[in-house]
């Protein structure tokens, strides 16, 4: 019953396998420093942002390794990347504080937009007031 002889030599795989669990290390900030939470919006939006610009450069180096790749959906799943890193590019775009920087001054001077632009007062007295419908009762 035995199923390999004692001489043979054990087969190499082809690849390496490991026995204990890698965890993937965390990325540092983009900035080089600790994890702290951002102590202004300017702060949170470019840290957001340049993780986005992060994840767009990986998706470009993922759809270029994919295209070169032998495995029969590999275009599609580079075009998918591909079709990824766009969006990511957009919202990254999106998220620039040369944009952002009139719309955030807007919202601290308490300017008057439109509703959904940030405008008015947020403290529940002007355009963002929920009420409720008074109900109208009929004499039978």
């Amino acid at each position: 019953m035995a199923t390999r002889d004692d001489t043979s030599k054990p087969r190499r795989s082809r690849r390496k396998h490991s026995t204990t669990t890698a965890v993937a290390p965390r990325a540092a900030p983009p900035d080089g420093g600790d994890l702290t939470p951002p102590k202004t919006l300017e702060e949170a939006v470019e840290n957001v942002r340049s993780l986005l610009m992060e994840i767009r450069a990986t998706l470009h180096c993922l759809s270029d390794v994919l295209l070169c790749a032998d495995d029969d959906d590999a275009v599609l799943h580079a075009e998918v990347a591909k079709a990824l890193e766009g969006w990511v590019d957009e919202a990254a775009t999106k998220l620039d504080l040369v944009n952002l920087r009139p719309l955030i001054e807007a919202i601290r001077q308490g300017g008057g937009g439109e509703p959904g632009e940030g405008g008015s007062d947020l403290a529940g007295r002007g355009l963002y007031q929920v009420r409720e419908p008074t109900p109208v009762y009929r004499a039978a």
